[in-house]
């Protein structure tokens, strides 16, 4: 009976919040036609932040995470550091190339190699919103160069950023796996693949991936123009900037809320605040922000991951790096 009762109720709630949807891309829809200029120049700047900056460092990991994965560099990675991650993190040894492929290149190319190996069957559906959270950090590049050198002007506040992020993205992976069941057997690696054909397959799924990151750094570039036409941003800025004076950093409201919808703008505003504002940037670039969640899940949602545990943990990761930015910056003297 009560299964019966449940399912006209859950009926309902869908067909509200796919109103409630229809109704948001109508408004954004009507906005576009009122202001096309506006917001064709919110697009276009979005296109050539994605041109200049993104297409350049991560096309090229996509194309090579591929190959490598193609031609079987998962299977020598799994079986080097499998017990080392099913004791430490409680997952297949492939997750360790994830993991390496991500921090050297940077979200969502973990992602996109967590996808890979799920559809080869390297990691099950139950893993793979934890494996998602671990391996879907930033690269160096953005946080110390573009961030740190670029933003903050600052090559050693982007060494304390990438150090901030990495030390929370595994401190809670290992902390969470304290409450997950141990690890079975690593299942088998896939065989190479047909070497006239993952040349081709590899450069196909790269660009595939590269023009998708674009689309959404474009509509998220547009979204956050049109949030900020209404001010529906208004309460969050309003309260982010009361949190953030209190904590001693000042103007950081709207530059956060500009982060929460997409990270390089906001890290670009908070770097006026000055060097206080590092701890915030470090929350950004580990949780993501917006845009960069929904790359990520792009993939991860192929890979059976569920968005909520994937979410709670990358919030958690935001505050944990945080609190060690914050302290860091207190060790270092930057304060």
């Amino acid at each position: 009976m009560y299964a019966s009762h449940a399912r006209p109720a859950k009926r309902v709630r869908k067909n509200l919040s796919a109103a409630a949807a229809s109704a948001a891309i109508l408004a954004a829809t009507a906005m576009l036609a009122l202001s096309p200029q506006r917001y064709a120049a919110a697009c276009l700047a979005g296109l050539r932040i994605w041109l200049v900056s993104v297409v350049p460092s991560l096309f090229p990991f996509f194309v090579l995470t591929a190959l490598l994965t193609k031609l079987g560099a998962v299977a020598k990675t799994a079986e080097k550091l499998s017990p080392l991650m099913r004791k430490a993190f409680r997952l297949p040894g492939a997750a360790s190339y994830c993991f390496f492929m991500s921090a050297l290149s940077g979200y969502p190319v973990g992602s996109r190699v967590v996808c890979d190996l799920a559809e080869n069957g390297l990691i099950e559906k139950k893993d793979a919103a934890f494996a998602g959270a671990l391996c879907s950090t930033s690269g160096p590049m953005f946080v110390i160069g573009s961030v740190g050198a670029a933003m903050f002007q600052s090559a050693a506040c982007g060494a304390i950023l990438f150090a901030s992020h990495l030390i929370a993205v595994i401190g809670v992976s290992l902390i969470a796996a304290r409450f997950r069941k141990k690890q079975a057997a690593p299942a088998a690696a896939p065989r190479a693949a047909r070497a006239d054909n993952i040349l081709y397959e590899s450069v196909y799924g790269g660009i595939t991936s590269i023009l998708c990151v674009g689309g959404f750094i474009a509509l998220f570039y547009v979204l956050a123009e049109m949030l900020a036409a209404v001010k529906l941003l208004s309460p969050l800025i309003w309260l982010s900037e009361k949190l953030f004076s209190a904590l001693g950093v000042k103007g950081a409201g709207g530059a956060f809320a500009a982060g929460l919808l997409e990270v390089t703008h906001g890290c670009g505003e908070l770097a006026g605040a000055g060097v206080s504002a590092l701890p915030i940037a470090a929350f950004l670039i580990t949780f993501g922000g917006a845009c960069i969640l929904a790359q990520q899940l792009v993939y991860l949602k192929k890979a059976g991951a569920k968005t909520g545990i994937f979410l709670l943990f990358k919030f958690a990761q935001g505050i944990a790096a945080f609190l060690i930015c914050l302290g860091l910056c207190a060790l270092s003297g930057m304060r």
